[in-house]
């Protein structure tokens, strides 16, 4: 019997929006993109350069949208607005039994993640949070060699995520959208959710406590140079964090204000690095670091077991396995594959179709674990906030 081809709808037409609708639109049988709810019309425009969807199905906010579901016989929305947004959103296509594929970060605060639990649990409305490093080779390959039992129980992670300069500059210090805590809530939720997500996958079990500490310490105002980056500053010729005048990379993104945006003038309220210490149940911690200015974008861990050891680097696409037993080391190395995110984006987008086609299909992150993740990257900005360790089990129990 041939599985259903798919309506969908695309809430949020920004760059990341517009590419999982791609992703998801690969196999024409499979699922078409009949609705497209977007507020600004640069990209409104963008969508409809990239996006087989009739101009007059075009909306200008997700109300307006959901207004006309029945007669555009729609099952499942993608939502790829800005955090701040997710929790409305997300909870208005439930209520209206519209299947959701919801981007990370889950929401910007623990309550409104939790909010997000409740109308899907309470609707049965099948829900995914956009992991993709579940979907990755490099993570399916590290949780299979630990959950095998190779390196015994797993003790302690050191785990550290590290940005590239350029990274850090464009993304998050010029870009209005990302720099700011109101609007994505943290830049550990933001950037490294993901990472947490990763850490409860891989031991299995539920963390308990969280300490941390960070700050802003380095990218803050100075008396000695102009808020707009220019030949006339007088440190513009030493300068790492000089604009990029040419419109490539992360720079494309932003507009000609930003661009010319001072990064010690930003007046951006995110730590720019943060430590984190998470305590398991059964005992096994993590360690985990976020720090900016890298030669590039790369997450590098070890994890300790009781009879081994694993170390690797996610962008290489390699990791050690070595064991105390018999004193061999073996390293695994990935094959490179094509697309955003090591290929992972296209699996992930798959698995929506299938979670589709049959609820029995049930992605790697549901509303739990989007929660679970959210949980400890909030309560590790509590922690570096109010200077205490912080118990997660009262969060779960939320009313």
């Amino acid at each position: 019997m041939p599985l259903k081809r798919h309506r969908l709808a695309l809430i949020g037409g920004g760059h990341r929006g517009i590419y999982m609708a791609l992703q998801m639109l690969r196999d024409p049988a499979r699922a078409e993109l009949v609705a497209v709810a977007e507020p600004r019309e640069d990209r409104q425009t963008d969508c409809r350069r990239a996006l087989p969807t009739p101009t007059e199905r075009y909306y200008r906010d997700h109300l307006k949208l959901l207004k006309h579901a029945a007669e555009l016989s729609l099952d499942a929305v993608i939502v790829a607005t800005t955090v701040s947004t997710h929790c409305k959103i997300a909870c208005a296509c439930m209520e209206a039994g519209l299947a959701i594929f919801l981007e990370k970060p889950m929401a910007r605060t623990i309550e409104e993640a939790w909010q997000i639990v409740k109308v899907a649990e309470r609707t049965h409305i099948p829900a995914q949070v956009g992991f993709n490093l579940r979907y990755t080779s490099f993570c399916g390959e590290l949780h299979h060699n630990i959950t095998s039992g190779i390196i015994g129980s797993v003790v302690a992670i050191n785990w550290t995520e590290a940005i590239s300069l350029r990274h850090w500059t464009e993304g998050y210090c010029r870009n209005g959208a990302y720099s700011h805590s109101s609007v994505i809530g943290s830049w550990l939720l933001e950037k490294s959710c993901h990472d947490m997500d990763q850490f409860n996958w891989l031991l299995g079990k539920r963390c308990e406590r969280v300490a941390s500490f960070g700050s802003r310490s380095f990218f803050m105002p100075r008396s000695d140079v102009p808020k707009r980056c220019a030949d006339k500053c007088p440190v513009y010729g030493n300068c790492l964090f000089v604009r990029v005048p040419e419109a490539t990379g992360m720079s494309a993104w932003l507009t000609p204000e930003e661009v010319e945006a001072c990064v010690y003038h930003v007046h951006s309220d995110l730590l720019d690095h943060q430590a984190v210490i998470f305590e398991y149940a059964g005992g096994a911690t993590v360690s985990f670091t976020l720090v900016p200015n890298a030669p590039r974008d790369t997450r590098t861990m070890t994890i300790y077991g009781t009879e081994g050891t694993i170390s690797g680097d996610l962008e290489d696409n390699w990791f050690s396995v070595h064991s105390l037993r018999t004193g061999t080391e073996t390293t695994v190395r990935l094959k490179k594959e094509e697309g955003d995110h090591g290929g992972s984006d296209e699996r992930t987008a798959l698995a929506f179709l299938d979670y589709l086609d049959d609820p029995a299909n049930r992605p790697r992150t549901g509303v739990r674990e989007g929660f679970e993740a959210m949980l400890l990257a909030c309560a590790a900005d509590i922690a570096s906030r109010e200077h205490r360790v912080v118990e997660l089990e009262a969060f779960r129990s939320t009313d």
